[in-house]
């Protein structure tokens, strides 16, 4: 069994340039690249404090806080941001490269599923417009099972859905702390999807594999 999380890095860009688009005065004269960035420093801030505390229902408004700071804007506008991010995320059929076709290539060997620390109502819809639900054999979510990653507990519980061995089964994520630490404690294969090449945040558990790009997962599992 593979549990593969679905990026969606590709997708947030686009709804960004939604955003920018909607808010044209408040973004003049802030290059995209800036937005973006700001953005997804700002996500990895707040899910951060997310699995510290931070409460489900004031990770949204929060991350929309943190952006705005971080290009030196007014929080004013985050419950306004916050509200079209929802509403547009979900509806952006932007997978990152060869992901696609990747799951479909492992869902002809192996049962797969998605851990995901992300929110149910965004969650369910993002995966039909990805196409992507009925090649999954479970969907844990976090919020619905109250156990985040990198709790070993929702791991072991996604495992235990396809009847499989924590250590017959891999995780796959680009989180070093929340998805390689959380399935190697759970007892789990891991790999890291590492597109940009970081460092990894600690030594002391690895990954039993590192891919730059999914479709190396292919060749890592002898999937046609």
């Amino acid at each position: 069994m593979s549990i593969i999380p679905f990026l969606i890095e590709r997708a947030q860009k686009e709804t960004l340039r939604l955003i920018a688009r909607k808010f044209p005065d408040l973004f003049t004269g802030i290059a995209e690249t800036r937005i973006i960035a700001a953005f997804l420093e700002s996500d990895q801030i707040t899910m951060r404090e997310y699995v510290i505390g931070l409460p489900p229902n004031e990770f949204r408004t929060r991350r929309s806080q943190v952006f705005l700071n971080l290009l030196g804007l007014s929080e004013q506008f985050s419950d306004e941001i916050t509200a079209m991010y929802v509403d547009q995320y979900p509806t952006i059929n932007a997978p990152v490269k060869g992901a696609r076709e990747v799951i479909e290539s492992l869902a002809r060997r192996f049962r797969l599923g998605v851990i995901s620390n992300g929110l149910p109502d965004v969650q369910y819809k993002k995966f039909d417009t990805l196409g992507i639900k009925l090649l999954l054999d479970c969907i844990v979510l976090s919020e619905e099972l109250g156990v985040e990653k990198p709790n070993p507990e929702i791991f072991l519980h996604a495992v235990s859905l396809v009847g499989a061995a924590p250590g017959k089964s891999l995780y796959v994520g680009d989180s070093y702390e929340i998805d390689v630490v959380g399935a190697k404690k759970a007892g789990m294969q891991a790999c890291w999807f590492n597109p940009t090449g970081a460092n990894p945040s600690r030594t002391d558990i690895k990954p039993n594999f590192e891919i730059q790009a999914l479709d190396e997962m292919l060749m890592f599992l002898n999937c046609p």
